[in-house]
């Protein structure tokens, strides 16, 4: 017997709960079992990512390439599909042409020349009858002043006589001097289409009324009476038709006809003067300028011609040539242009030796002879010598230094002003040779430049036309007419031929 601690006796052993089926876990026992709850930790922050220590500022690591272990190297693939190899190619020697081609041969209509460069005088190789070539020069420092114009229409009006056409009293007549007054050389009357005998001005005006009138024109009967009446007397015609019918025959014929065929019956029925200031008032206006037509035009006519012309642009445009061409243009070519306008150029036509000398010295010291171009002196004198002082010129710029002033202007200039210059050079001293040139840039290649070719044929119609066919058949080797009418159709060609040939 044991005895606990408070002094109670006990027969079972400590940690029993005696014997018998007491020795044996009670089921009750694990239910009776006391569970502490467990323990409560505290609340647990977010797991952040260690922060890699800050490195010191001053040591510096370069970057770390990459160490990839080497990559296994494959053979070359096979090309699919294979591609057939082909054995290399014989040369052949190089073939005959067939058929052989044979130069040309010279002295044809079908015949090509290639544009000739100006020369004073003209170096023609000698034509066939009946072309008479002008004298050339026996050596090369004689100088032989150019020679006179031939007659026009213009130098007779106002005088007496069966063959004379009728004077005009408004406006006044449009006389050319290219080449001023020559009172030694004879001069021979124009072939006249129409004279004092069977001109009538009043059955002409009946019968243009009749070919516009009604139902369709009758173009034919148009054409008829321009191509064989003159000048002076288109304007007597213009004149009674609106005393006849109280319309103006231009616009009159303007309403019936379309086309180019227009616009030259239109240009033949006005005054030369209102045709020039109807080609600049179409080249001027609105968007752009048609330089060429201004340099055609201001460059190749005389002063008188151009007081005319100012006149007549401010009748019918009502406003100064010269204000529009300012507008219109630009630098050293606007104040060429302008210089031409002021119509200040010598109508001499004995030139003085010794100022074409130091003219030609001043070009020279103002272009070939210096670093640079001195602009205002060519154009000073340009704009201000006659035909006659500007050919001598030009032979004594040639005389002295090998060359003509064409090539001293083509080496020193560019761009409009260059084109003027050598237009002023070469209309003055050689029209025909220029006019021809125009003709053929207007007529040669594909297509045709319609109003380039209407300009010149109806300007130069009764001023020197004739001279101007001579001078395409000895540079071209090839007749006007022909290519004039193989670039043209209808009653545009009709007329353009008649007029050519007529002269």
């Amino acid at each position: 017997m044991m005895t606990n601690a408070g002094g109670f006796q006990s027969n079972f052993p400590p940690n029993s709960f005696g014997g018998g089926i007491y020795n044996q876990p009670s089921p009750l026992q694990r239910s009776q079992t006391y569970n502490p709850p467990p323990p409560s930790y505290p609340p647990q922050q977010p797991y952040a990512p260690p922060v890699a220590p800050l490195q010191h500022t001053n040591t510096y690591m370069p970057p770390q390439q990459p160490q990839y272990p080497p990559q296994p190297q494959y053979p070359p693939q096979p090309q699919y599909p294979p591609q057939p190899q082909y054995p290399p190619q014989p040369q052949y020697p190089p073939q005959p042409q067939y058929p052989p081609q044979q130069p040309p041969a010279l002295g044809r209509s079908n015949t090509y020349m290639p544009p000739q460069p100006y020369q004073n005088p003209p170096m023609y190789p000698p034509q066939p009858a009946p072309y008479n070539p002008a004298p050339q020069m026996a050596r090369a420092n004689t100088y032989m002043p150019p020679l006179a114009r031939p007659p026009t229409i213009y130098d007779t009006l106002g005088q007496t006589g069966p063959q004379v056409p009728v004077p005009l009293a408004s406006p006044a007549p449009y006389p050319h001097s290219n080449y001023g007054p020559s009172p030694n050389v004879p001069t021979t009357p124009l072939r006249n289409y129409g004279t004092q005998g069977n001109f009538n001005p009043e059955k002409d005006c009946e019968a243009l009324h009749k070919a516009v009138h009604g139902l369709g024109t009758d173009e034919r009967a148009i054409i008829n009476i321009i191509v064989n009446r003159n000048w002076a007397q288109r304007q007597e015609i213009r004149n009674y038709y609106k005393s006849c019918y109280g319309k103006d025959l231009i616009k009159r014929l303007k309403e019936d006809t379309s086309g180019n065929f227009k616009e030259v019956i239109a240009g033949m029925f006005m005054t030369p003067a209102e045709f020039d200031a109807m080609c600049l008032y179409k080249a001027m206006k609105g968007a752009g300028t048609k330089e060429g037509v201004l340099i055609e035009i201001i460059g190749t006519r005389t002063p008188q011609e151009l007081m005319q012309v100012k006149d007549a642009f401010q009748r019918e445009y009502n406003g100064s040539l010269e204000k529009w061409v300012r507008g219109d243009t630009s630098g050293n070519f606007r104040n060429c242009l302008i210089a031409l306008l002021q119509c200040n150029r010598s109508m001499n036509p004995n030139p003085d030796p010794n100022q074409c000398q130091n003219d030609a010295q001043a070009l020279y010291n103002a272009g070939e002879g210096r670093l640079g171009t001195d602009e205002p002196t060519f154009i000073r004198i340009f704009s201000l010598r006659s035909a006659a002082e500007l050919a001598m010129i030009n032979d004594c710029y040639t005389r002295t230094r090998g060359r003509g002033l064409l090539k001293a202007v083509d080496k020193e200039f560019s761009g409009d002003i260059k084109r003027l210059l050598e237009t002023v050079l070469g209309g003055l001293i050689d029209p025909a040779g220029y006019f021809a040139k125009r003709i053929r840039e207007a007529v040669k290649g594909l297509g045709t430049n319609d109003s380039k070719l209407v300009r010149v044929i109806v300007s130069r119609s009764e001023i020197d036309l004739g001279r101007i066919k001579q001078a395409y058949q000895t540079i071209y080797g090839r007749d006007m007419l022909h290519d004039v009418r193989d670039d043209t159709s209808g009653y545009y060609k009709e007329i353009l031929t008649g007029l050519i040939s007529r002269c």
